[in-house]
């Protein structure tokens, strides 16, 4: 005899629910699959679409005293006032910075590549020299690093940006505003307060603008996200380059054969 399974009884729940059917048929199942399938073939032995990141060189924040954690009576701003945006490095700087971020994308050339509305479709005879181009540009670039910012180069300009923004809140305070200020600032200090700020989970509302070291406890935070050292700095620079896929849905009704035809596949994307 056998027992029909009652749905509804909890002992009787099959361990493995079964999968919810998909309303959209296999792509294996479209009469055009081969033809698709050869031509992401055929693509791959051309070259592959590259999308680089380069990213965390640039570091710096916003301080925006109208904000309404500050009581109005304590500031004395300007008519025409804006909240301004600090740099951890000056112009001149930041453009020598750049100067390697353009090198890395310099390797790209007609002769090697094409550009993409989302990177650049590389040739596959250049695999490898792009790998060895980009290895040694990180290691270019860290090599700059460490040899501009050495010997506490880096905590020195850290202090520079933090007293800009620790400075302007001291030249709009109003005589009513209680606050005092540090006569010299120390990257300890900098960090002590940090490690309290985390440990507490504090947040931009639980500041007390009525406590006497507001200016500096604001500025901890605003720069929280600013490392203090030359090496954390470094570990945020992210210049990663990876392989896109591209489904096969876009490679039926087409033929690709040359460099030509995955260009004009890239302009439909």
């Amino acid at each position: 005899m056998v027992t029909q399974r009652d749905p509804n009884d909890p002992r009787q729940l099959s361990l493995f629910g079964e999968l919810p059917r998909s309303s959209n048929p296999s792509i294996a199942t479209f009469p055009e699959f081969d033809q698709a399938l050869n031509n992401l073939i055929k693509l791959s032995d051309l070259g592959a679409f590259i999308e680089l990141n380069i990213r965390g060189f640039e570091k710096g924040y916003t301080l925006n005293l109208s904000e309404a954690i500050i009581p109005k009576d304590f500031l004395k701003l300007p008519d025409n006032y804006s909240p301004i945006t600090v740099q951890l490095f000056s112009h001149d700087l930041r453009n020598e910075i750049k100067k390697l971020t353009y090198e890395i994308k310099a390797f790209f050339t007609q002769r090697n590549s094409f550009k993409t509305s989302f990177g650049y479709f590389l040739f596959r005879s250049d695999f490898s020299n792009w790998k060895q181009y980009l290895t040694a540009k990180k290691e270019h670039i860290n090599e700059y690093l460490n040899k501009e910012f050495s010997g506490g180069a880096y905590g020195r300009y850290f202090l520079m940006h933090f007293s800009q923004g620790y400075e302007f809140i001291e030249s709009v305070a109003d005589i009513t505003a209680p606050w005092e200020y540090r006569k010299k600032l120390l990257l300890k200090d900098i960090q002590e307060c940090r490690k309290k700020m985390l440990n507490n989970n504090m947040t931009l509302a639980n500041l007390k603008p009525t406590e006497l070291d507001f200016p500096f406890s604001l500025m901890v935070f605003k720069t929280m996200h600013i490392p203090m050292v030359l090496h954390q700095y470094q570990s945020q620079i992210q210049i990663h380059s990876r392989f896109k896929t591209i489904h096969l849905e876009y490679l039926i009704d087409r033929d690709i054969n040359t460099i030509e035809d995955i260009r004009k596949l890239a302009d439909s994307l």
